[in-house]
């Protein structure tokens, strides 16, 4: 039990030191971004069901200060009002086409078929995948092409700040930075070795265009349930460039609109925060229990408070840089930590049962 209660605290010191490193090198889009000239940037979304969203997004492009860009939505046999939206905005909005999807062929997931049909239509220098419910700044689209640019990427992901309003959400949305950013040094993803160290975000993803052509990721990954990080594993298994970064006032997105939702969304991949091992994921949760209890009784209390003391930093910073209230976030913790242990049960029941279902689809999980 000693033993035990040492290995876990060492493993609590190090999740401390990544998300300091992440706290300290403010993983974010600079402010100041150049572009000498401005190549063309094929926005591709697609969208089931986002009659909510979608006038939101085009209305951010439209007011988008980068001027060389067409726009394509692929409408995923929507059954909700998505296709009017389309239909009423496209009057207005000449840079904007659409198509509905062909039937999904087998073997492929929904939202990787999309995004195939999406890309095969795209003219641009650079491919801008967006989720329909983002939300962007006018200098957003500059700055991130002058970044990639700059950087000479051949994907650049971002993870949106979160707009959390029900508590629900509070309880649920948290959780994606707090693992991300505790796991994962997100400059090291640029580092071309190291598949491990990989990560991205399937609601905005901008790649080189002529990279994304010739390696078709998501006709290459058309299975993938999660293909944001398996097309980033697959990227840094070929040595190419990518970066990863958080999104601050530049683009934000509301994932969920409440608890329900949230759970079933989160409990569809958690384990893929875990690479992909459920195992991983269970023994993250028993860590997270046992870690106070094995320490103060069978190592030392004065360990025990200072696993508390970086607790409480590790929460403080990552919601700092998450953009989200810090004291809001520690007096939930608990309640956080309690709802992750329900997704990952969920998870794992979704695993038993071998099968899940997300927007209409239903899916081998």
């Amino acid at each position: 039990m000693i033993w035990a209660g040492y290995i876990l605290f060492a493993m609590l010191a190090l999740r401390f030191l990544v998300v300091v490193a992440n706290f300290l090198t403010r993983p974010f889009l600079p402010k100041k971004q150049y572009l000498e000239d401005e190549p063309l940037v094929s926005l591709l979304i697609p969208a089931r069901n986002e009659e909510k969203n979608l006038s939101n997004i085009l209305v951010d492009l439209e007011k988008s200060d980068y001027s060389n860009f067409e726009v394509i939505v692929c409408n995923d046999h929507s059954t909700d009002g998505t296709r009017k939206v389309l239909d009423e905005s496209q009057q207005h909005f000449s840079r904007l086409s659409f198509f509905d999807n062909d039937d999904l062929p087998e073997g492929w997931k929904g939202k990787n078929f999309a995004c195939y049909q999406l890309a095969c239509r795209a003219k641009g220098r650079y491919m801008l995948f967006l989720d329909a419910d983002v939300r962007f700044s006018p200098g957003f689209i500059s700055r991130a092409v002058a970044y990639a640019e700059k950087n000479r990427l051949h994907l650049l992901s971002m993870f949106p700040r979160q707009e959390i309003i029900s508590r629900g959400e509070w309880l649920t949305v948290p959780l994606m930075n707090w693992i991300l950013l505790s796991f994962l040094p997100l400059r090291l993803v640029r580092l071309k070795w190291f598949s491990s160290l990989s990560a991205a975000n399937g609601q905005m993803m901008l790649f080189n265009a002529e990279s994304y052509r010739k390696h078709t990721w998501h006709e290459r990954l058309k299975d993938a349930m999660v293909e944001d990080i398996s097309i980033a594993r697959a990227m840094k298994n070929k040595h190419l460039p990518i970066a990863v970064l958080l999104g601050s006032n530049d683009i934000s997105c509301r994932m969920y609109s409440g608890f329900g939702e949230a759970i079933h969304g989160f409990s569809r991949n958690v384990h893929q925060y875990f690479g992909g091992n459920r195992m991983w994921l269970t023994f993250y949760n028993l860590a997270a229990w046992l870690r106070l209890p094995l320490v103060l009784f069978f190592v030392s209390p004065t360990l025990a408070f200072a696993g508390l003391l970086m607790v409480f930093l590790m929460k403080w910073m990552v919601s700092a840089i998450s953009y989200q209230p810090v004291i809001k976030n520690l007096a939930l913790h608990i309640n956080q930590m309690v709802v992750f242990l329900f997704i990952s049960y969920q998870n794992i029941l979704n695993s038993i049962k071998g099968k899940v279902e997300w927007k209409g689809r239903t899916y081998i999980s």
